[in-house]
């Protein structure tokens, strides 16, 4: 029972992320993209830069 409501958790999150592709984070996660108007930027988990502070 555990496991067909994981299943069915996995199917809804997919719907609703839209993502097509599964697997590990990108290897550049989390490294510095770039720095504009004193903000920090990295990449995120699946590829583009995501605000992360300020630099």
């Amino acid at each position: 029972m555990t496991r067909v409501i994981g299943t069915m958790g996995d199917k809804l999150l997919g719907m609703l992320l839209k993502e097509d592709r599964a697997g590990a984070c990108v290897p550049e996660h989390g490294t510095f993209c770039k720095c504009t108007n004193h903000v920090r930027y990295v990449f995120s988990c699946n590829g583009p830069c995501v605000k992360s502070g300020t630099c």
